[in-house]
C-alpha cells in the first residue's frame, strides 16, 4: 500500500521541475511512512511513499523492467501476482524482487495494455513506457483505491489524493471551488466521479485507464459487468438453483478472503457486530485456524449508539483476539478539525471520525485489516431497497389519498417525509436521488444562499445518475438491480470507499474489502433480485451463505447503519465547536448559505425539535474544508 504521484509533460521544455516531486511526496507521506522513491527522466516524473506489506526488504519503488525502459509506481495489492509471475517467468521474464509491483512492468511487456484485464486486486498505478513515450494511469475495477489528475503548465499531474496535485505551484495558485459540485456534495453527501470540489481536478473512474501519448489524453474502460444473468428477465428460479447459487457465493467469498490474507505483516479485521464484518472474520478464522485480531469502536455513555454487545458476542463465538475502543465527545472535538486535512475529496459521513480512531487503534498491532464494505451494494442491504418495492402500491392509491397522507401523519418528519417523496416519483433516477439525499430538497432550497441557489436553478445534480442509468440499459435490470448498480457506480466508490481509504491511510493502515473482488461482484450482479430481497429480507442469499458460520441472531439483526452520536453531542459537548464555526465571519462570507436559516436550524436542533445533526455536520465540514484547502 502506498501513495503515488507524478507528472508527464505534453511537450519538451515545459516548466515543471524535478524538485516538485519531493513536495508531492511530502503531501502523502502518511500513506507510506516506510519508504519513498523517485524517477525522473525526460518528460516524466514519478514518486511514491511506501507502506511495506509484501517483500518488505526489496519492494522499493519505482520499479522497472530488466532494461529500465518501463517504470511503475503502484498503490494497492495484486492478489494473483504469484500466479502471474509464474506465467511471466515461463515466458522468459526475470524478476529481481518478490513484490507484486514488479509483476506490473513485466505483464505490460508481455501483454501490452491488455495486461490490466489480468490483474485481480485493489490498485491505482502509473506506468511509463519510455520507448513509446506513453503514460498509463489505471484504477481498479470498483474504485477501492483512488486516483486524481489535472492539467497545468502543459503537463498531466496525478496523485493518490488531491494534496500532491496542490503541491504543484501552478495548480495551487489557480485552484478554485466548483460551486456546482458543492451543490452535489450538499445533495448526495459526496461529489460523484469524475468531478471533485476543485475546478479542473478530476477522479479517474473505477475500471478505467488513462493514456497520455504524443500530447493527447484518452480515457478507456478495461472492465464492465458482463451481461450474463443466471435467470432471464421475467423468469423465475427453482429452489435447487437457489441452493446452488448459495454454495457458489460461499465458495467465491471464502476464496476472496483467502486471497486477501496475503501479507508479510500482521493482518486483522474491523468487527462491527453486523453480519457483513462477522462473516469476514468467520472466513478468516475458518481458513487460517488461528485467532484473528479484531477491532471495534463504541461510544461512551451513549447506549443507543453502541453495538459493542454484538461485536463482543461474535468475537466470543469466533474466539477472536478482540480489542475495543471507546470514543467520547472530547475525542471528536479534537479530531474534527484535525481530520479535515485528509478529506481533500470530502464526504458528509460522520462515520469517518470513529473509523479514523479505530484505524489508529488497530495500527498499533497490525498493518492490514479486512473490512465488510460492499455487501449492501451487491446484495441489497439498505432499507431504501426494501422500501422501494412499495412504489407500485403508492402509485395505485387515488390522487386524493396521496395528498391527504402527509396531512394525516403530521406532515411526516424526516426520514419518513423523504421516503414519501421518493415513492411519489415515477422516474427511477429521481426516486433514487430522493432516497439518497442529505436532506429534503425544500430544506436545501430554504438554506441555500445566492451561490447555491444559482446552481440549483441552472444545474442538474442527477446528471451523473442519468448517465449511469443510460449505460445500464442493455443489462435489462429490474428496479432493485438498477438501484444496486447506481450505488456501485456512485455511493460505493465516492463515499464508502473514499471514507475507508482516507481514514485507514491517514493512520498508515491498509484496508482490504473481500466482498469487492471483481469476480464476486460479477457473480452478485448475475443473480436475480428475488434472491437478494425476498419477502422484505435484504441480503437474503448472503444470509443463507452465512448461516453455517455465524449465529442466527447476528444474521437476522435489523440493519443499523454506523451511527455516530453527533446529535446529542452537538447539543452538549460539541456545541462550542459547532457554534464557533457556524457563527464565524468566514462562514458567513462564503455565500453558500442563508445565515438566518442556519441559525434557525441550529436552534431547532438544540431545542430537540428536530435532529439536524447530519446537515449541521455537513455545514461544519464545508467551512473547515475551505479553511484547509482554499483560504
Amino acid at each position: 500500500m502506498c501513495g503515488i504521484a507524478g507528472f508527464v509533460q505534453f511537450k519538451p521544455g515545459q516548466t515543471l521541475k524535478p524538485s516538485v516531486l519531493q513536495d508531492m511526496t511530502a503531501a502523502i507521506r502518511h500513506r507510506g511512512p516506510d519508504d519513498e522513491g523517485y524517477y525522473h527522466k525526460g518528460p516524466v516524473g514519478l514518486c511514491m511513499t511506501r507502506l511495506s506489506i509484501v517483500d518488505l526488504a526489496h519492494g522499493t519503488q519505482p520499479i522497472s523492467n530488466e532494461r529500465g525502459t518501463v517504470w511503475t509506481v503502484f498503490n494497492g495489492e495484486i492478489y494473483n501476482h504469484k500466479e502471474l509471475r509464474g506465467e511471466l517467468e515461463k515466458a522468459g521474464h526475470q524478476f529481481r524482487t518478490q513484490s507484486d509491483t514488479e509483476v506490473i512492468v513485466h505483464a505490460y511487456e508481455e501483454y501490452g495494455d491488455d495486461f490490466i484485464k489480468k490483474l485481480r486486486g485493489m490498485f491505482a498505478f502509473a506506468l511509463w513506457d519510455q520507448t513509446f513515450q506513453k503514460l498509463l494511469l489505471v484504477r481498479d475495477h470498483v474504485g477501492v483505491k483512488p486516483l486524481y489528475y489535472t492539467t497545468a503548465d502543459g503537463s498531466l499531474i496525478f496523485g493518490s489524493e488531491i494534496k500532491p496535485l496542490l503541491a504543484v505551484p501552478t495548480v495551487a495558485k489557480n485552484k478554485k471551488v466548483d460551486v456546482k459540485q458543492m451543490l452535489a456534495l450538499m445533495t448526495l453527501q459526496y461529489v460523484p466521479t469524475p468531478d471533485t470540489l476543485f475546478k479542473g481536478i478530476r477522479k479517474l473512474p473505477a475500471g478505467h485507464y488513462l493514456i497520455v501519448q504524443q500530447g493527447k489524453m484518452v480515457i478507456k474502460p478495461f472492465w464492465t459487468l458482463p451481461n450474463e444473468p443466471k435467470v432471464a428477465p421475467g423468469h423465475s428460479h427453482t429452489r435447487a438453483q437457489e441452493n446452488e447459487w448459495t454454495e457458489e457465493l460461499r465458495l467465491r467469498f471464502f476464496a476472496s478472503v483467502k486471497e486477501q490474507l496475503m501479507a508479510d505483516v500482521p493482518v486483522g479485521a474491523f468487527l462491527s457486530g453486523g453480519m457483513d464484518s462477522s462473516l469476514v472474520v468467520a472466513a478468516m478464522t475458518h481458513q487460517t485456524q488461528r485467532r484473528i485480531k479484531t477491532y471495534s469502536v463504541g461510544f461512551e455513555n451513549e447506549h443507543d449508539f453502541n453495538e459493542l454487545k454484538y461485536s463482543q458476542k461474535i468475537a466470543r463465538f469466533l474466539n477472536s483476539d478482540h480489542r475495543e475502543l471507546m470514543v467520547n465527545a472530547q475525542m471528536l472535538n479534537d479530531l474534527i478539525p484535525r481530520l479535515v486535512k485528509y478529506q481533500d475529496d470530502p464526504v458528509i459521513d460522520p462515520a469517518v471520525l470513529p473509523t479514523f480512531l479505530v484505524s489508529l487503534f488497530a495500527r498499533q498491532e497490525v498493518k492490514v485489516v479486512l473490512t465488510g464494505e460492499g455487501a449492501d451494494e451487491l446484495f441489497g442491504g439498505y432499507h431504501r431497497y426494501s422500501y422501494d418495492r412499495f412504489f407500485n402500491h403508492v402509485q395505485a392509491m387515488p390522487t386524493w389519498a396521496r395528498k391527504i397522507v402527509p396531512f394525516l401523519t403530521g406532515n411526516l418528519r424526516d426520514p419518513y417525509h423523504q421516503a414519501w417523496q421518493a415513492l411519489n416519483k415515477h422516474d427511477l433516477v429521481k426516486r433514487h436521488l430522493a432516497w439518497s439525499r442529505l436532506c429534503l430538497e425544500e430544506t436545501l432550497e430554504e438554506l441555500a444562499g445566492d451561490k447555491l441557489l444559482y446552481e440549483m436553478e441552472n444545474s442538474k445534480v442527477e446528471e451523473t445518475l442519468e448517465r449511469i442509468f443510460a449505460e445500464a440499459e442493455h443489462y435489462k435490470f429490474d428496479n432493485l438491480n438498477l438501484m444496486l448498480y447506481l450505488d456501485l457506480k456512485t455511493w460505493l466508490p465516492d463515499d464508502l470507499l473514499n471514507k475507508v481509504d482516507r481514514t485507514s491511510m491517514a493512520a498508515s493502515l491498509e484496508a482490504r474489502v473481500p466482498y469487492l473482488d471483481h469476480r464476486l461482484v460479477e457473480f452478485a450482479y448475475s443473480l436475480p433480485s428475488s434472491v437478494k430481497l425476498k419477502g422484505g429480507i435484504g441480503k437474503y442469499i448472503l444470509k443463507r451463505a452465512a448461516a453455517k458460520y455465524i449465529p442466527r441472531d447476528i444474521i437476522n439483526r435489523r440493519k443499523k447503519g454506523f451511527a455516530v452520536p453527533l446529535g446529542p453531542w452537538f447539543r452538549k459537548e460539541l456545541k462550542p465547536l459547532l457554534l464557533d464555526i457556524l457563527r464565524s465571519d468566514s462562514f458567513k462570507q462564503r455565500g453558500y448559505f442563508k445565515m438566518d436559516q442556519v441559525e434557525a436550524m441550529v436552534q431547532e436542533h438544540m431545542s430537540g425539535q428536530q435532529d439536524h445533526h447530519l446537515l449541521l455536520y455537513g455545514l461544519l465540514l464545508v467551512e473547515l474544508w475551505h479553511r484547509e484547502f482554499i483560504d
